[in-house]
Order: C-alpha cells, then sequence, then structure tokens
C-alpha cells in the first residue's frame, strides 16, 4: 500500500501532524495551568526583589554615610588632637632646661589653656600614669578613672590603653557617661595618644549619637515610601505586599485584606518560610493564599507577596482551553497543506533521488554522464525546486572540476612528500652519528643530538679529528626553515671541514666559512655558529662564537655555568669579518654542553619559553651523568615542557666531556 515516495511522505507528515497534535494538547493540558501559575509567581517575586534591592540601597546608603561620618570624625581628631600635643611640647618646654623644672606649674598653665581652647564639639580630656581621669573639657569624666569608662566592647579604657610605649594612638568608641555602655544617647568617639614627656594619655572625642539618630530618622523615612510605593502596586488581580520585622510588628500591612488578626497569627510562619526563601500557603479573609516571603537580614525585615490561590488558577485554566482549540485548528490546517506541498515536491525529489545515485556509482568526469533531467526541472519550476535542480547541475560541475584537480594535487604531493623524505635521508646521512665516535680514544666523551623541526631543517653539528692530538666539533644555526635552510647547513658543514684543514686556529677558519658564505649571497641567509678545537692532551679548548647561544661548562667540582664571551657576528652576514679566538680550560671530569635556540625558545601551549634559567637549572643537576644521558635527559625535560605544542625551531645538542689522561 505505501510502495510510492508520494504515499510513504503523506502517511509520514500525517502520523507525525496527528502524534504532534496530540502530545501537544496533552502536555498543554497539563502543563500551562502549572506553568502560568509559575510565571505569576515569577512576577511576584521580581516585585519583591526590586523592593529588596530598594531597601538594600537605603541600607548600603546608610552605611556608607556612616563610614564616612566615622572616617571625617577619625581624621578630625587626629587633627585637632595633633595641635593639642604640639603645644604640649611647648608646654613641656622641650631643650629649655629652665621651663622644664617647674613641671608642675607649666602642667597647669597646659590645662588652663586646654580649657580656654575652643574646638566646637571637640572635647578633650588627660589622664596620668595612675590611670585617673584629672581634666575633661567636658567635666563628665572628671573623677573618673580609665578603668571606670568602657568602650562598646565592654572593655575599659584602661585594657584599650595598656600603658602603651611612646607614640601609641588607638581609636575607641565609648559613653560619655561614663562605665555605662547602654547610653546610646550621649556615644562618643575618642582618639587616645600617649604623651611619654609627662606620661599623660591625651584623650579627644566626638559625639557621635547623630549619626544613629539620622539612621532611624531615614529607617522610618524609607517605611513610608514605601508603604506608599505598596498601595500602588498591583499583584494578579488583589495580590499586595506587606512587610514586617523580627518582633512581630507589621510595619506595613498589606492593603488587599482585612483580617489584620489573622495575618498576625501566620507571622512565625512567613518568617520561616523567608528565611528559607520558600512559598507557603496560609488561610485568611476566607480563602487560601500564596506567600513569598524575602528576609532582609541587616534590619530583620521581612516583605511578603500574597497572593490569593484562585486568581492564579483561573486565567491558566482559560487560557488552557483556548490554546487548546487553536492548537487543534493549526494542526488541521497544517495537515490538509502538508498533502498538498508533498504531491508538489515528491515528483521532483524522485529525480534529485535518482541523479544523486547517479553521481555516486558513476564517473562524474567521464562526458557520458547524463544531466538532462536536471535541466528540465531547472526550465519547468521557477521556484525552489528549480533552485535546488540547479544547485545539483552546479555541484556536479563543481565536483568535476574539484575531482580532476585533486587528481592532479595528489599527485603533486606525493612527489613533493618523496622528494622531502628524501631530502631528510640525505641530510640526516651526512651528519656523523657513530656513537662513541672514537672508542680508542679514551680522553673524552662526545654525544650529539639533532631533531629538525619539518621533514629537513637547518641545523647542524659535526665532529672529526685534525690529528692525533685535536678534534674540532661545530654546531651551527641557519637562520631559515625547510629545503633552503637544509642546502644552507650542508654548505655550511662542507666549508668547515675544508677550511679546517688548512688552518688550526678556530677564529681563522670562521673568517674564511664566514667569507665563502658571505659571497654571492643573494638571499641574505646567515648561520650562529660555534666552532672549537680540543686539545686532547691539556683539555684546553679554543673555540669562536659567531653570534650563537652561550655555551655551559660543568666544572669536576659542582659547578655550571654559561661560559661569557662572543668572537664576533653571524657568518655568511658580511665578507671580511675578524673574528676573536676564545679559550676554556676543562680538567678532567669537565663537561662543555653546546645546544641551538630551538632548545631555549621551546614553547608551550600558553606560549611560555623554555629560556636560558630553565635551561641551565636542569642540567646542573646532570654534572655527573654521562653524555648521551644529559642529551637525552634535556630532550625529555623539552618535550615535557612543550606538552602538545608543536616543535616551532630545530633542536640541537652536542655534549663534550674531557676525562683526560
Amino acid at each position: 500500500m505505501l510502495k510510492s515516495l508520494r504515499s510513504k511522505l503523506l502517511a509520514m507528515v500525517a502520523l507525525i501532524l496527528l502524534l504532534t497534535a496530540v502530545t501537544i494538547l496533552y502536555f498543554t493540558h497539563r502543563d500551562v495551568g502549572r506553568e502560568v501559575m509559575r510565571i505569576e509567581q515569577n512576577n511576584a517575586v521580581n516585585i519583591l526583589d526590586s523592593v529588596f534591592l530598594n531597601i538594600q540601597g537605603v541600607y548600603r546608603g546608610l552605611i556608607s554615610d556612616r563610614v564616612m561620618s566615622i572616617e571625617m570624625s577619625k581624621e578630625r581628631l587626629k587633627r585637632e588632637s595633633g595641635f593639642v600635643l604640639s603645644m604640649l611640647e611647648l608646654y613641656m618646654g622641650g631643650h629649655d632646661e629652665v621651663l622644664a623644672r617647674n613641671r608642675e606649674d607649666q602642667q597647669e598653665r597646659f590645662l588652663n589653656w586646654l580649657w580656654d581652647l575652643d574646638l566646637g564639639s571637640t572635647g578633650f580630656f588627660i589622664a596620668d600614669n595612675q590611670g585617673n581621669i584629672i581634666f575633661d573639657t567636658q567635666v563628665s569624666l572628671v573623677g573618673l578613672a580609665l578603668d571606670d569608662v568602657s568602650d562598646i566592647k565592654g572593655q575599659s579604657l584602661s585594657q584599650v590603653v595598656n600603658r602603651p610605649g611612646a607614640g601609641y594612638e588607638q581609636f575607641v568608641v565609648f559613653s560619655a557617661e561614663g562605665a555605662s555602655r547602654d547610653a546610646q544617647q550621649d556615644q562618643r568617639l575618642g582618639y587616645l595618644v600617649f604623651f611619654p614627656g609627662w606620661e599623660w594619655v591625651l584623650g579627644s572625642s566626638v559625639d557621635i549619637s547623630y549619626i544613629q539618630a539620622a539612621e532611624t530618622a531615614r529607617l522610618a523615612e524609607l517605611v513610608q515610601g514605601l508603604e506608599t510605593q505598596f498601595r500602588q502596586m498591583r499583584i494578579a488581580e488583589t495580590g499586595s505586599l506587606m512587610m514586617f520585622d523580627s518582633e512581630g510588628e507589621i510595619l506595613i500591612a498589606a492593603t488587599a485584606f482585612q483580617d489584620r488578626d489573622s495575618m498576625e497569627e501566620h507571622l512565625s510562619d512567613l518568617a520561616g518560610s523567608g528565611r528559607n526563601r520558600e512559598s507557603l500557603i496560609i488561610s485568611a479573609d476566607g480563602q487560601n493564599i500564596i506567600a513569598l516571603t524575602r528576609y532582609f537580614r541587616p534590619l530583620e525585615w521581612y516583605l511578603s507577596a500574597l497572593i490569593p490561590e484562585d486568581e492564579l488558577s483561573a486565567p491558566a485554566q482559560n487560557l488552557v482551553r483556548s490554546q487548546s482549540v487553536i492548537i487543534g485548528l493549526i494542526f488541521v490546517l497544517g495537515a490538509l497543506a502538508a498533502v498538498f506541498f508533498v504531491r508538489q515536491i515528491s515528483g521532483p525529489l524522485v529525480i534529485l533521488a535518482g541523479q544523486s545515485k547517479e553521481m555516486a556509482v558513476r564517473d562524474i568526469t567521464s562526458h557520458e554522464f547524463d544531466a538532462r533531467p536536471l535541466q528540465r526541472l531547472v526550465d519547468k519550476y521557477r521556484d525552489e525546486v528549480g533552485e535546488l535542480a540547479g544547485s545539483f547541475m552546479h555541484m556536479q560541475q563543481e565536483l568535476r572540476k574539484n575531482v580532476l584537480k585533486l587528481v592532479d594535487a595528489t599527485a603533486a604531493r606525493e612527489r613533493y612528500e618523496s622528494e622531502l623524505n628524501m631530502a631528510r635521508e640525505i641530510q640526516m646521512s651526512i651528519l656523523p652519528k657513530k656513537f662513541p665516535p672514537f672508542p680508542e680514544i679514551k680522553e673524552f666523551d662526545l654525544y650529539a643530538y639533532l631533531e629538525p623541526a619539518r621533514e629537513v631543517g637547518g641545523d647542524l653539528y659535526d665532529y672529526f679529528l685534525l690529528d692525533e692530538d685535536h678534534l674540532c666539533f661545530t654546531v651551527g644555526d641557519v637562520s631559515d626553515k625547510g629545503m633552503p635552510a637544509s642546502l644552507y647547513m650542508a654548505i655550511t658543514r662542507t666549508l668547515v671541514q675544508s677550511h679546517s684543514g688548512k688552518d688550526k686556529s678556530p677564529a681563522a677558519i670562521m673568517s674564511r666559512v664566514n667569507d665563502d658564505l658571505s659571497r654571492d649571497n643573494t638571499k641574505s641567509m646567515f648561520v650562529t655558529m660555534i666552532l672549537g678545537i680540543l686539545n686532547i692532551r691539556t683539555g684546553q679548548v679554543r673555540y669562536a662564537n659567531a653570534g650563537h647561544n652561550l655555551p655551559i661548562v660543568f666544572k669536576s667540582r659542582g659547578e655550571c655555568a654559561f661560559v661569557p664571551g662572543i668572537s664576533g657576528p653571524v657568518a655568511g652576514a658580511m665578507e671580511g669579518m675578524n673574528y676573536k679566538e676564545l679559550s676554556l680550560d676543562l680538567e678532567p671530569g669537565d663537561g662543555l654542553f653546546i645546544y641551538t635556540d630551538g632548545v631555549t625558545e621551546a614553547m608551550n601551549p600558553q606560549k611560555e619559553l623554555f629560556s636560558d634559567e630553565k635551561l641551565l637549572q636542569d642540567v646542573a643537576v646532570l654534572e655527573n651523568a654521562g653524555v648521551e644521558e644529559v642529551i637525552q635527559a634535556v630532550r625529555q625535560r623539552v618535550v615535557e615542557f612543550a606538552d602538545s605544542a608543536p616543535q616551532s625551531d630545530d633542536i640541537t645538542m652536542l655534549m663534550l666531556r674531557y676525562n683526560g689522561r
């Protein structure tokens, strides 16, 4: 029955529409009511949060004003106390021995001056070395001791002062009523300074009780403003807001509910739900009320949104019924439209499917491939079907071109890769790989390692005997990468071997190599290189450094450091350069480690460099290891540091250890 594509499409579309309609209607009836209720509750929560943020903003303003007032009072007390202390120094007599003798007279004169001093609301008091308050410009503390006056933490001022040494200073909040901590109406901020000359404690204070009064007034204004705001707000039809405190006092009553006593019975339950941020259903005015409560801990205020449950369920039920009818009509019309369009589309789809199969099984590069069915669709249909058929034709043409290009590119790539592999084999084959290189010579050990960053690279190393007493070795790094660098490297190695047979001076050999490389150097390539000659009998190393990384020397007595010194610029940059010969004496057990910048400039995924410092640290712990062990250990450290980052430069290392006779 359902053998044709058209019948299958119609059956599938009809089944999908039917199942979709039934599923949507079922879940609409089940979930829309719940969702509408959730939306209404979210609206209530948003209103609560906005009011909560308003209260929080006012409270933060109060705290900010309080901190600012306290800081201004502190600055004022420090400034005015500094002025009084400077006068106290003058009255003490300073370095005038005549004035300093009559101490009691000077103290009395100072106290009289301080009594007459008018600094507004700032008060000053003085306690002697026994802790007795002997003077107070506001009189309230005279006759008391520092033990009798407590700060807001319950500690006496004597505990706060604790007989400090010279230069002591301390801020403290206390009550001018003496030891009573509950006298908030006369709370003062004090600044205590120890004066070592007369062993006095100078205290200055200013009344800060006005801060609490101002905060109380602002909170009262906030409550009045919120009450006006609550009367203007509506949640659902008759829902409203209320606010109460932790003592059970209703600060703002819910305007939509008349039974105030009934609401007071539920305050403890509302407070509990507010602390747990849970919704609560209570009974008031003969109906169920959904209550959402938020708790503002700093002021111990509770903010509740009260919504009649019936007002949430009724709109949801109406919406479910109306949506069910609309969805049913939409899907009936959709099914009819689907039948019509399936009939229009299924015919061309059969042709397109056939052409797709032809493209998969036949050679589209052949001129015998038949694309006329697609052309007929393009000519017949001027809508998306015609565009799709035209896209198929264009795809066939582009695929044919790309397949031909891919065949040519694959062949060329295979040739190129074959040539690169051959070049790598040739490059690596010209480097010496015999280790140990001279088994019959026990005076030294040598090991070298090279790993190109690409198939071929520009690094080089070499070693060979000049005669039975001299070993020539070199490590270099060409400025470029790839095939040009590999050719330049081979030329450089050949020149070093050629000129070392004519001259035994590393500096002279380097100069000759530089001249030959610089001549006709149209690509401006160059090489950094260290060329050294080891005297096998004495351990002396004469070498030339053409702009290369500084080598590292191991000393048998445990030292490990970079060898300073550059003989001249890089080789190959300019003819006629003279290179300075450097030397280094190796004792039995000493080693020389030479490397290229592929080691120190290896990067990890975070683009961090391996660095000279890390190389020196890693090499220093390998001072007693064999030459091959040193190089393999450094290679492993570089691999671990680079992690998954690709190798960015060629890596070459050469390790030479002098054993002596």
